[in-house]
């Protein structure tokens, strides 16, 4: 296996998309201990609007959509999920990172 480095969504422009991220992870690149802490610390950003008229996504890459979006591809599991979203909220509670906007 590929030895992967860890991703901290912090660095600059060479970090990957949180769904290029998934996708390393799905793909047994990243370990789930690993991904699970970045993806809980990612700096999300706020959904945009959806229009239906509009056929292409128009959202960010580093949404929460993009998680749902990986669960339903089966590239994360509901556990995974679930403490993804625990993290989230065990940081919003002490006001470190892993913040949903």
């Amino acid at each position: 296996m590929t030895d992967i480095p860890r991703v901290s969504p912090t660095d600059d422009a060479t970090t990957p998309s949180l769904r290029a991220y998934l996708g390393l992870y799905a793909t047994g690149l990243v370990e789930r201990e690993q991904m699970i802490a970045t993806v809980a610390s990612w700096p999300f950003e706020a959904e945009e609007e959806v229009d239906e008229g509009h056929t292409e996504p128009t959202h960010q890459d580093n949404t929460m959509l993009v998680v749902a979006a990986a669960r339903l591809l089966g590239q994360l599991t509901r556990e995974d999920v679930e403490e993804i979203q625990r993290r989230i909220d065990r940081a919003d509670l002490t006001g470190g990172k892993g913040r949903r906007s």
